[in-house]
Order: structure tokens, then sequence, then C-alpha cells
């Protein structure tokens, strides 16, 4: 008798493993009928962002106007990691048999490598508007009226100011004749080239008009 009841546990231990066996099976198996769908819908819903974003703006989605924007944390970088962690998933699910944690691993880079292009994206664009609006301003203020503040030589160059939409500005400045200018004369911005004005004394201007 005790003989067949340590052949009873023996039995049910071997089919309690084997049950367990079954449903880790089981379980795995559903994680991996998922994982396409996980990814499908990622790469969707990345695309739809990055249209809503195109449409609507960057900061559309800030509670916080008034803190500086997350280079992160923003619409466009969710939208990138969304649709190259669903783009590089998707694939590997389906048609290889590597290991959940390798695709999801694989799926996570690819997600990383996407935020790194957004986000390289968004600085060339926001400097080359930087840029574009300094070569304006640059381009409305010259024949502008203003003041030497610094006195400028043919060798050292002195200092400018001007009014700007209701503000002192204040620039760099050198002459385009050799002759030097005092403090407190009045000059004429004749262009600006790296940060600095070249200007030339307003009397001199006003005898050619």
């Amino acid at each position: 008798m005790a003989g067949n009841h340590s052949l009873v546990q023996k039995v049910s231990g071997i089919l309690s493993r084997a049950q367990r066996v079954d449903l880790d099976s089981r379980h795995l198996i559903e994680l991996v009928a998922i994982l396409p769908i996980v990814f499908l819908t990622a790469f969707i819903g990345g695309l739809m962002l990055a249209v809503f974003a195109m449409l609507n703006g960057v900061g559309v989605a800030r509670r916080n106007l008034a803190r500086a924007p997350s280079a992160f944390f923003n619409l466009p970088a969710v939208a990138a990691f969304a649709v190259g962690f669903g783009a590089a998933g998707y694939p590997i699910a389906t048609r290889t048999r590597l290991p959940t944690w390798g695709i999801l691993l694989i799926a996570i880079g690819a997600g990383g490598l996407a935020i790194s292009g957004m986000i390289t994206l968004l600085a060339q664009w926001a400097f080359r508007g930087f840029s574009a609006a300094s070569a304006g301003d640059e381009e409305e203020i010259q024949g502008q009226l203003a003041v030497v503040t610094r006195e400028i030589t043919a060798s050292i160059p002195g200092e400018i100011s001007y009014g700007s939409v209701g503000k002192e500005m204040r620039v760099p400045a050198r002459g385009l004749s050799t002759k030097s200018l005092a403090i407190g004369t009045d000059v004429v911005i004749d262009r600006i080239e790296d940060g600095v004005a070249f200007v030339e004394e307003w009397a001199v201007v006003e005898q050619r008009l």
C-alpha cells in the first residue's frame, strides 16, 4: 500500500508540472498572438498623433504654457516613438521566432532612434526659423537712425543705440569711413554683418538727400 501511495504522489507531481508547463505555454502563445496587435495599434496611433501635431501645433497638449517645452515629452516625440516601436516590432513579431523580450527590446530601441531623429529635425527647424527671423530683423533696421553711445574710431568699434518696438537696442558698430564718431552723434545704419552695425554719420547722408 505504501508503494502504491508513493507512486500516486509521483504521478500527481508529474501531472502538476505538466499542467504548469502547459499553462505557461498557453500564456506565451497568447502573448505572442497579442504582440502584433499591440505593435500595429502603436504604429497607427503614432501616425494619427503625428498628423494631429502637424495640424494643431506642437504645444497644443501642453497644460502649462508658461513652462519651456520638453524635448522628449511632446506630441512629435511620442508619435515618433510609437511609429518606430510599431514599425520595427510588427514584422519581427509576425515573421520571426525571437523571444518576446527580444522583440520588445528591438522595438523599444527602434522607438528611441525615432525619437532622436524627430528631436534632430525639430532642432533644425527651430534654428532655421530663428536664423530667418534674425535676418528679417537685420533688414528692418537698415536705414534706421541711431545714436552713438560709445565712440567709434577707424580701428576700434564702438556702440550705437536705436529704438525698436518701444525698446532701446544697443549693438556694436563700425563706421563706413575712417572718421571718428563721438558719443551722441546721429548716424544711419547701413547694414548689419555678424551682429555688428556699419553706420554713416547722419550729416553726411543728409547732404546727399
